[in-house]
């Protein structure tokens, strides 16, 4: 009895029922923050899609083989396809799903095609874009569906930090307390820290290293238990602000482990930040649909006889 009542309860947990009102808003995050890496290697398009940059003509580490590029004339057109697909995830909502397979087709072509340049946060792109794709849900705006795709995020970003603090533990992250210090003078190094290393003294480094080592390796404890949810989500975005103050390029990473943090945020803060978000978009477009309604009306009628 007392099993299936557990049962029952993990069921619910995992894929019951509830406001989801925060996938949403993860779902135009995420891909708000996909759009915006793109964006970045855009500014060098040719040099990251076309022949005129250096790419690898052998498989890497993966072993996958790489990616056609592109002809510098088929650039505009993958603008269109990544861009069109990230404003039918905004507007089209029974076509969300097949607009996220186009964007999972994007982050595989974009980790194929320059491998070097991709990185970790493009993998996480192609699994999250597949999974948003099949995620069971909604197809329209309601506030509430199955909460697995909440779930299953919030377990990617728990295991992502667990995973890493794992890592960290085994390597030097107990045994040298200037890792954190030595890593702030690599090649991505800021105007940021090149200030904070002549500033900070050592001990504070030590501080910075082994409280996020604390923090990502009791992740799943800190975001699951409610008591300590604000202090993580808190700590959480002042660790990713950090990377991006002192990393230079990395700022992308920042914000895409920032949407995740939507995931942990009350459902009616999501749904009233989704509220002011339809709000804006809709008086902007009002706004200018109204000005060229008033530029259409102030123009001389030549039919008009009594003008």
């Amino acid at each position: 009895m007392i099993g299936k009542i557990l049962l029952s309860r993990l069921g619910n947990f995992l894929v019951g029922e509830a406001p989801v009102r925060r996938f949403r808003l993860f779902e135009l995050a995420f891909t708000a923050a996909f759009l915006i890496l793109i964006s970045r290697n855009l500014l060098e398009a040719r040099e990251w899609l076309t022949s005129r940059g250096y790419h690898r003509s052998v498989p890497g580490l993966s072993g996958i083989e790489p990616l056609p590029l592109l002809p510098g004339w088929a650039i505009p057109f993958f603008v269109v396809f990544v861009f069109g697909a990230g404003f039918g995830v905004a507007k089209w909502a029974k076509g969300r799903r097949f607009c996220f397979g186009l964007l999972f087709f994007a982050a595989v072509y974009a980790q194929g095609v320059d491998t070097a340049s991709a990185f970790a946060l493009n993998k996480i792109y192609i699994a999250g874009f597949l999974f948003l794709a099949f995620s069971p849900g909604r197809d329209n705006d309601t506030a509430s569906g199955s909460i697995a795709g909440v779930r299953a995020f919030q377990g990617m970003l728990l295991t992502l930090y667990f995973a890493t603090g794992i890592a960290k533990a085994r390597g030097d992250w107990l045994s040298h307390s200037d890792v954190v210090w030595t890593h702030a003078q690599g090649i991505y190094r800021t105007e940021t820290a090149a200030w904070l290393l002549r500033n900070l003294p050592l001990w504070g480094w030590a501080a910075i290293q082994h409280s996020v080592l604390v923090f990502e390796l009791g992740a799943p404890l800190w975001f699951g238990w409610r008591r300590t949810r604000p202090v993580a989500i808190a700590f959480g975005l002042g660790f990713h602000l950090g990377i991006a103050l002192l990393m230079k390029a990395v700022w992308v990473f920042s914000l895409q482990m920032a949407a995740f943090y939507v995931l942990f945020l009350p459902d009616d803060w999501a749904g009233e930040v989704l509220r002011r978000l339809q709000n804006a978009t809709r008086a902007l477009l009002g706004d200018r649909a109204a000005g060229q309604k008033s530029r259409c009306d102030s123009r001389p009628n030549y039919l008009d006889r009594s003008q």
